[in-house]
């Protein structure tokens, strides 16, 4: 069972970086100044659209590697927008940001061509909901009626037809605006909620396990499951009781609770499985709190941490090579030299990732644990195959080559004794 949840900043950027940030095959973004492709856009009568990201945010990255790369976003993107790539913290971006009210990464924008928008969405998308994104907005080109503004015209003035107040709803959500009225107002049109439009529609507002159809999901989790997927169900699960988890346990005694919250919803063994994958993160946030802190309880806490990821990967026989590398990078965190052990047995664990696929980040991992463990040139070498993997693939390797500066200032140093 593979997981991917993010808990900390630090292990979101970890996450994105994916072995496929090629995008041949995907959308083709301008290098142009914002000015220029504005101009791109009038000549060509298509509208803008502006991916602004930032650096260090972890979902943007994803996109990066899983959604924007694949082709069939691409042939919908390229077809119909002018496509443009947006730092809102850095240059132009700066400007931009500031001007269309960018204050959460990614966020998803159009504009006409006269730079006046025409629709947003704040959060990372998988390629079908970005093609949706986008068959959304060309639908409100195409008909003003279907323009955010009209449809908060219409719904004031009384509308309330089932189709419309989907629509609307949908809208909002993308716009992180309030839609629980609009909600509640398309579930009182619906005589049966198990439809699969019905489903789909739930599943996509569920937020939280104080949301009122949470419970439903649960009970009728087996039609949930089919309809949208249980991969998809279960992530909308462990998300929120992850992320509600992590603020409310504070002792480990706490785990009990989170335990029967997860047999609500899974078997005995998946609940199990989640809860151990969710001890490593806690660990994790809890041991660099501490280590940032700098407090007494941090050796207890890196321990603890250590011991929970070990356990998960040998348990659970993990051999998929993205997590054994995600997991290979976590230990790099804390590990240091004295961890000599530890660091073996994360090397052991990104050789298996390397051995079945080899991309940016386990090379890098790779690079980085050779470092810890005093294998300078072992570092050097997995290093430089990381930069230059990674900046075939798009990806910053600002890190790595930062890395590599450690390691000739050391070498530089032997040299002159």
């Amino acid at each position: 069972m593979k997981k991917i949840f993010l808990f900390s900043a630090l292990f979101s950027a970890f996450l994105s970086c994916d072995k496929n940030n090629n995008t041949k095959d995907g959308i083709k973004f301008e290098k142009d100044n914002w000015e220029n492709t504005l101009a791109k856009a009038k000549a060509e009568n298509k509208i803008v659209f502006v991916d602004a990201y930032t650096t260090w945010c972890g979902p943007c990255k994803k996109m990066d590697a899983n959604t924007f790369p694949d082709k069939k976003v691409g042939d919908f993107y390229n077809k119909n927008f002018i496509n443009i790539k947006v730092d809102a913290e850095k240059g132009d971006g700066l400007g931009i940001a500031e001007k269309y009210k960018v204050n959460s990464y990614p966020t998803l924008f159009f504009v006409n061509s006269d730079a006046e928008l025409v629709h947003s969405s704040v959060g990372a998308k998988n390629p079908e909901e970005l093609i949706n994104l986008g068959e959304l907005v060309v639908t409100m080109v195409k008909d003003p009626n279907k323009s955010f503004l009209a449809m908060e015209k219409r719904y004031k003035d009384g509308e309330r037809g089932s189709e419309f107040l989907m629509s609307y709803a949908y809208v909002l959500l993308d716009r992180e605006m309030n839609y629980h009225q609009v909600f509640n107002d398309y579930v009182k049109t619906q005589s049966d909620l198990l439809t699969a439009d019905n489903i789909k529609f739930i599943s996509n507002f569920t937020r939280d396990s104080s949301f009122p159809y949470y419970e439903f999901i649960i009970k009728h989790k087996v039609e949930f499951d089919k309809v949208v997927g249980k991969e998809v169900i279960d992530e909308i699960f462990t998300t929120i009781l992850f992320g509600e988890a992590m603020f409310k346990i504070k002792t480990e005694a706490a785990f009990d609770s989170l335990a029967k919250d997860l047999l609500e919803v899974f078997n005995e063994l998946e609940a199990k499985e989640n809860l151990d994958y969710f001890k490593i993160h806690y660990y994790f946030n809890y041991t660099q709190m501490a280590k940032i802190q700098e407090s007494d309880n941090y050796p207890t806490y890196k321990k603890k941490f250590f011991e929970s990821i070990i356990s998960y990967i040998e348990e659970y026989e993990i051999n998929d090579s993205e997590e054994l590398n995600q997991q290979a990078f976590l230990i790099t965190e804390f590990a240091d030299i004295e961890d000599k052990e530890i660091l073996e047995i994360a090397l052991v664990w990104v050789k298996n990732s390397m051995d079945q696929n080899v991309y940016y980040a386990n090379a890098n991992t790779r690079a980085l644990i050779c470092f810890k463990l005093n294998k300078k040139e072992e570092a050097r070498k997995y290093a430089e195959l990381a930069v230059n993997i990674g900046r075939k693939e798009g990806e910053d390797v600002s890190a790595t080559l930062d890395l590599l500066k450690k390691i000739n200032i050391l070498k530089n140093k032997r040299l002159l004794r």
